[in-house]
């Protein structure tokens, strides 16, 4: 019988081969210049392209992928697009090598999308999702004080919540169980979690005042509080790794290039901030405020760039930028949006089922929009009274939407690394993860 650590180390070996052959085929460039074609935002090392190319590591998904869409187009001087057809193949690849590395981990059977490999139930659940179907599994816990954020480590292997206990809890995301002990350090309720583009730090913000910087293996803080003006509803690392962006009722960056010794660095005077901010991979930040604006900054220099955007009545509560950072979903109680770089309204806002967007998120392949939106005044505290809105992003037509799942208000939600997974958390202590309806396997 083989084992679960043969077969990680076989397949390891095996896309190591095939990534030296892509190099081979488009121009055999040396590791410095590989390197030096990482995009704008990102970052490739020698050592580390040397230690994927000879097997003997599965680094991030984004890293692994970036340096795919290196190797696939170097011979063009230029980097493969997020949409070159041969990219889905590699982003597939890597999720098996990552759920091999799980199984080896765990020392229990992978699963893996071969139906050869798979049983009858497995064989049940593949189908549904080939064909686009939705699947809701049930709660992954109940009893969680409330779940008031959610994060993906970027292997899509942990999920990291925050909850009203002041407690950080880590998710087993496949076995959809508790990953080790809660994290306790906050005072108050806990609102925000971020994992770094590595996987190895995660960041927490509260209603204390504080973020918290955890090392991700050892479940142990590194540093001291990061304080900031007012609770901490949200916390966003820098593509890079390096920055780490804190909102209160201002935001504040942190230099984190040596984590263990944060420093402060520049405060944005934004006003009257509604809603969390996004970041572009190219530095840009975007932030909603009173009065249905939104704007976008120069995230550094402070700077603002163009006009502002204005076209919700109401206050702008949620935000969503497309993974290639060209189209801005601003929510309230319709969905616009964006053209990022023209700053104009691209298509008709779009009609939500709730009142007033509270949650808002594009997949990470770009390919749909999600937005939670729920009843100002709900009539029936025992009945949910939010709802999903799914839209596929070619044409913005609106797909089926799954229930809803929770009792009472949508707190959290959050987009697997693959795009396939929708996990989301309420008031009513429920931790809940479903595949979106146009989550394929191919």
């Amino acid at each position: 019988m083989r084992s679960a650590e043969g077969d990680f180390r076989r397949e390891l070996t095996l896309a190591a081969a095939d990534l030296r052959m892509l190099r081979a085929r488009h121009g055999d460039p040396t590791l410095k210049e590989i390197a030096a074609r990482a995009p704008q935002g990102q970052r490739l090392s020698e050592s580390g392209i040397s230690s994927v190319l000879r097997g003997h590591g599965l680094p991030s998904r984004d890293y692994y992928l970036t340096l795919v869409r290196v190797l696939l187009a170097y011979d063009t001087r230029k980097v493969a697009s997020h949409q070159h057809p041969d990219l889905p193949v590699w982003r597939d690849r890597w999720q098996r090598l990552s759920l091999l590395r799980h199984a080896q981990r765990s020392s229990g059977p992978a699963f893996v999308s071969g139906e050869h490999h798979a049983g009858l139930s497995e064989q049940v659940v593949l189908a549904a999702l080939r064909r686009g179907q939705h699947v809701q599994l049930p709660p992954t816990a109940v009893d969680l004080s409330g779940v008031w954020a959610i994060a993906f480590s970027p292997d899509g292997l942990l999920l990291a919540t925050g909850h009203g206990a002041k407690t950080v809890q880590l998710w087993d995301t496949v076995e959809q169980r508790r990953a080790g002990h809660a994290l306790f350090g906050h005072t108050d309720r806990v609102l925000s979690v971020a994992f770094s583009p590595d996987g190895r730090l995660l960041a927490t913000g509260s209603e204390d005042g504080t973020a918290r910087l955890w090392d991700v293996d050892s479940r142990t803080l590194i540093t001291e509080p990061l304080d900031s003006a007012g609770y901490v509803d949200t916390v966003l690392f820098a593509p890079d790794g390096q920055s780490l962006y804190l909102k209160g009722r201002t935001i504040r960056r942190w230099d984190i290039t040596e984590p263990r010794q944060p420093r402060k660095a520049e405060k944005h005077f934004a006003n009257n901030l509604t809603s969390a901010p996004v970041l572009s991979a190219d530095g840009l930040l975007i932030t909603g405020h009173a009065g249905g604006v939104a704007q976008i900054w120069e995230s550094q220099e402070q700077t603002r760039i163009g006009g502002s955007l204005r076209g919700h009545a109401s206050d702008v509560t949620a935000l969503a930028l497309a993974p290639r950072g060209d189209v801005l979903a601003t929510g309230s109680d319709d969905v616009q949006l964006w053209d990022v770089r023209t700053r104009q309204m691209i298509h008709e806002p779009l009609e939500c089922s709730g009142d007033m967007v509270t949650e808002m998120a594009f997949s990470l392949d770009g390919r749909i929009l999600v937005a939670v939106s729920g009843d100002r005044v709900s009539s029936d505290p025992e009945e949910p009274d939010f709802s999903f809105n799914i839209w596929e992003t070619t044409t913005w037509t609106e797909l089926p939407s799954p229930h809803i799942g929770h009792s009472g208000h949508v707190t959290a939600s959050a987009f697997s690394p693959d795009s396939r997974l929708f996990a989301t958390g309420g008031i009513d202590g429920h931790l809940r993860i479903r595949t979106p309806p146009t989550a394929t396997l191919g």
